[in-house]
């Protein structure tokens, strides 16, 4: 071998060690980086807000576009907090807005049920499938936007489907704890 072979193998050698020795040590420093805490999307609009309150600037924060309205009593949808009823049904049929308001209780009931596809006697049967008993009460409601039946059985609220029978929920009447 050459001088010159063995001066460039060498210097190839050196390069490659060179490296694999800087690989090594960028991934430990990057594998002990401590990862920042993430923050919630309140914790950083609030941070925004009390940077920008100083200031006589414009809202140019883009949490919103990130996590969607910032205002803590509407939903994205923009209801109030306080009309969502718990737990929330998603039943097949859902029921136009402003469909039912305005109404008598007997108006109301018939235009709900012109859109259920499954019968009140259907739809006990189905509730007594799933909680035995005597049935003290049946009616069609829009529960958040979905049309169910509420079946009260022996202290027990059964919610069913209105267009397909599935019973979705049951629930104690009494107070809850």
């Amino acid at each position: 071998m050459t001088i010159y072979k063995r001066l460039y193998l060498v210097i190839g050698l050196v390069a490659l060690i060179a490296l694999a020795f800087g690989a090594v040590s960028l991934t430990s420093s990057v594998a002990s980086a401590d990862p920042p805490d993430p923050q919630t999307c309140d914790q950083q609009d609030e941070a925004d807000d009390a940077a920008e309150s100083d200031s006589e600037e414009a809202d140019t924060d883009t949490i919103e576009e990130e996590c969607g309205p910032q205002d803590e009593t509407e939903d994205a949808d923009g209801a109030d907090a306080d009309d969502i009823q718990e737990p929330q049904l998603n039943g097949s049929i859902t029921v136009p807005e402003g469909q039912d308001e305005g109404l008598s209780d007997a108006d109301e009931a018939t235009a709900l049920a012109s859109l259920a596809t499954v019968t009140r006697e259907d739809a006990i049967a189905f509730a007594q499938a799933k909680v035995p008993g005597d049935v003290q009460e049946v009616e069609l409601d829009n529960e958040n936007g979905s049309l169910v039946y509420s079946v009260e059985i022996g202290g027990k609220d059964v919610k069913v489907d209105a267009g397909t029978g599935t019973v979705l929920h049951v629930e104690s009447d009494g107070p809850e704890d």
